[in-house]
């Protein structure tokens, strides 16, 4: 049954969560990791691009940002009692979730389902929008997981959703390059 000090060690999570994101994604992250990390759009998967190029700028930028959010828990962790399983399992959901929004795929699919293309800041609001989402699952995560087993279980369902990333990013180049050669 959640209790008071689980609420708050979910508040405590998301904040220090917030600001290692805040500061991974806009103070720490670079021009080239910002400008490489990207999975490459239709067209570029129709003229040949591999479809996992830019994976490698999109990890180096998840590891620096998940380095960033460690230490925005650590500090956490001085004040509020919250576990090493649940940072582990908090930054393991966080760093999975990361990854795949910012290989920009996710974000042109919802711009083009919600029909916002002339919306100039769209991709970047939805992108961020669901990075907070995903920020409020990890706080949870954080607060609920307190065994080495629920750390476990977190880091392999981060694995498991880089991993249908990169599959599902096969299927759009194996689409894109279909619908290239008319068929």
């Amino acid at each position: 049954m959640p209790t008071v000090t689980t609420a708050a060690v979910t508040a405590a999570a998301f904040v220090a969560l917030y600001a290692g994101h805040q500061i991974g994604d806009h103070v720490v992250q670079t021009n080239s990791a910002a400008a490489r990390k990207g999975a490459p759009d239709a067209g570029r998967l129709a003229a040949g691009v591999h479809p996992w190029s830019g994976w490698g700028a999109c990890l180096f930028h998840v590891a620096t940002y998940t380095l960033v959010q460690a230490v925005a828990l650590a500090l956490v962790r001085v004040v509020a009692p919250l576990g090493l399983p649940g940072t582990l399992a908090a930054l393991a959901v966080s760093a999975g979730t990361h990854a795949v929004i910012d290989r920009r795929w996710p974000v042109r699919a919802l711009v083009r389902l919600k029909g916002c293309q002339d919306w100039r800041d769209g991709p970047y609001l939805i992108d961020q929008s669901l990075h907070m989402g995903a920020l409020l699952v990890a706080a949870v995560t954080a607060a609920a997981v307190t065994t080495a087993t629920g750390a476990s279980v977190a880091m392999a369902g981060a694995a498991a959703l880089v991993g249908g990333a990169l599959a599902a990013e096969r299927r759009l180049a194996d689409a894109a390059r279909l619908a290239r050669a008319g068929g």
